[in-house]
């Protein structure tokens, strides 16, 4: 993949903006944000999934041995891009994106067979549960099973089973399956500050689970954490996009003082900002997903790139669009103030720019870097 896309790759992309345009509208958002708990019908497995499953979208990224397509992380990119663009309430991006493509990458073919399988066509839906920085640390797995919580899992209500990162006795990590209905496990819904995502806290008491047996452990961890970065630069690369084309679309239609706002040389200057964010963006994230499927030794890098360098502008972009759409923006009929709310969790929610700036720079400077999400001072927010 270079930085254009290909004409299969195209296609893909308008395929899945024509599907969420026409099935997941804003009243199918709205709906979803005032009325959460109703994420049974809407946001999990209701028309939009099945459709997606019909459609074998829910197989995107994952090998075909495993019932998936066999389509690159491009593809997955892409999806994501889509769902992040329209902000669409729905198990995507934890079931497949992150514990599908966790499972994946950690390269248990038994575990694999096994699970993936109903992941990739949409009948199980998974969640990917890694405690957060500046939380207390990864669940400990011992003689008795897993003990411990994790602050915080997208769609962790909704998931038919869930892949933990867990730490041993030696503190190194592991990865275990969970089944949703395991004695011991517990799981609160919580009020998050994205109001389009529902998160969940998990603890474990003496929970059982089937330990995932990667052929490499010492890589596993960081090519997760890297997986998890690209997609999540992805989505929030959809939502910055949107943010930039709707104000584009506001200051050339609202008029003021005679004049639309769009002529004023302050509102161009910001304009333009706001354009050139997203352009740098949309390299960043389409170079990642390049050397993800041509040059993997390259992929690391692009991947925590591209997320700090999308975690940063979607915010700023998200603030631009609620000010340059004036008073209507600062509304809630408005939907700018639910991208703003996006930017920010999704910022932090693994570990914060500042965390994938850091990784990138101690590679690239040879110096012994933690694979592990550590905390700084960006905090984390749900």
């Amino acid at each position: 993949m270079s930085l254009t896309l290909t004409a299969e790759q195209g296609d893909l992309r308008d395929v899945v903006r024509r599907l969420l345009d026409e099935h997941a509208p804003r009243e199918r958002l709205r709906a979803f944000v005032d009325g959460a708990d109703g994420a049974d019908e809407v946001g999990g497995r209701d028309e939009l999934w099945s459709l997606l499953c019909r459609a074998e979208l829910t197989g995107i990224g994952l090998p075909v041995s495993s019932g998936g397509t066999g389509s690159g992380r491009a593809e997955l990119g892409l999806v994501l891009e889509e769902f992040g663009r329209g902000l669409v309430p729905s198990p995507y991006l934890a079931s497949v994106a992150l514990a599908g493509g966790a499972l994946a990458l950690l390269g248990d073919r038994t575990a694999a067979a096994e699970v993936l399988p109903a992941i990739a066509a949409g009948e199980t839906l998974a969640a990917f549960a890694a405690a957060l920085p500046g939380a207390a640390g990864a669940p400990a797995h011992g003689p008795d099973g897993l003990t411990g919580s994790v602050p915080a899992v997208v769609d962790g209500m909704l998931a038919d089973i869930m892949l933990v990162e867990a730490v041993n006795r030696e503190g190194a990590a592991e990865y275990h399956l969970v089944e949703a209905d395991a004695p011991g496990l517990g799981r609160t819904p919580l009020v998050a500050v994205d109001p389009t995502r529902p998160v969940a806290r998990l603890t474990f008491d003496s929970v059982p689970s089937r330990r995932i047996d990667p052929p490499d452990p010492g890589r596993a961890q960081g090519r997760i954490a890297a997986h998890a970065a690209f997609v999540l630069a992805a989505e929030q690369l959809g939502g910055l996009l949107h943010c930039v084309e709707s104000t584009l679309e506001y200051a050339a239609i609202r008029v003021q003082f005679g004049r639309v706002i769009g002529s004023f040389q302050a509102v161009k200057h910001r304009l333009a900002d706001m354009f050139t964010a997203g352009e740098l963006a949309t390299s960043l994230v389409r170079e990642a997903a390049r050397a993800a499927d041509e040059d993997p030794e390259a992929f690391a890098d692009a991947a925590h790139a591209a997320h700090a360098f999308c975690s940063r502008r979607f915010v700023e972009a998200a603030r631009d669009a609620i000010q340059l759409h004036g008073g209507i923006g600062f509304t809630w009929e408005h939907d700018a103030h639910l991208y703003y709310k996006r930017a920010h969790v999704t910022r932090n929610l693994l570990g914060g720019p500042t965390v994938h700036e850091r990784l990138v720079g101690e590679r690239l400077l040879g110096a012994p870097s933690a694979t592990r999400w550590q905390s700084t001072s960006d905090g984390p927010t749900i």
